[in-house]
């Protein structure tokens, strides 16, 4: 899969926190770390390309259960992939993904490991308060929209495929609110008509993006 762009993306607080399960009853501590790593539906911060600001939607359906299973996917601490804490390869191992109305839900037991130590004390104390993933999409699967705010609107219809996941500090999408905040690097596109043509998307040159909030 040379040549396919990888992307970040990152939530925070309500539906991304990750969070203990509660122990049964009289048993020890739980180590079991739950959250949703994708929310459905929901609009971004203010996001930067090297072509535009834009916000982004992830559809409902642009992934499924059947085609996590055809994944290896792991979950890691800051997407360091020497870091993993579980792991999902083609639907089993230590890594638990579902998909709901809400978008995809993991859940695993941190390991005895220093990092699996480290991960269960930082979403103990609420330090690491959100979700995140890295994935790829075909843009064919994506859509573009210029809306009445002058804002990109991008809308991702399909995730062509997860390579992990991971508890993260830093949001791009934020479930409490979509308020803009000013993005790290200023872009123009004042040649761009709209609506945006699908060849215009799938010319742009291979991006990168971590998002970072300031």
């Amino acid at each position: 899969m040379n040549g396919e762009k990888k992307e970040i993306r990152s939530g925070i607080g309500g539906k991304w926190k990750p969070v203990l399960r509660e122990a049964a009853e009289g048993g020890s501590e739980s180590r079991t770390i739950e959250g949703y790593a994708i929310v459905f539906g929901v609009e971004s911060r203010i996001l930067s390309d090297y072509w535009d600001n834009y916000r982004e939607i992830i559809e409902p359906g642009a992934i499924t259960e059947e085609r996590l299973k055809e994944m290896d996917i792991k979950m890691t601490m800051y997407h360091n992939r020497e870091k993993i804490l579980a792991r999902s390869t083609n639907g089993e191992g230590t890594l638990k993904l579902t998909v709901d109305d809400v978008g995809v839900k993991y859940s695993f037991e941190a390991p005895n490991t220093v990092d699996g130590d480290t991960a269960l004390e930082l979403v103990k104390r609420g330090d690491l308060s959100g979700s995140s993933f890295m994935f790829w999409t075909d843009e064919r699967n994506v859509s573009y929209e210029r809306r009445s705010d002058d804002i990109m609107l991008r809308r991702v219809k399909t995730i062509g495929m997860i390579y992990d996941m991971t508890i993260a500090a830093d949001p791009a999408y934020e479930q409490t609110t979509v308020a803009a905040r000013e993005a790290y690097s200023q872009f123009e596109s004042k040649n761009v008509k709209q609506p945006i043509s699908s060849k215009w998307a799938r010319d742009r040159r291979c991006r990168e993006i971590e998002i970072y909030d300031f």
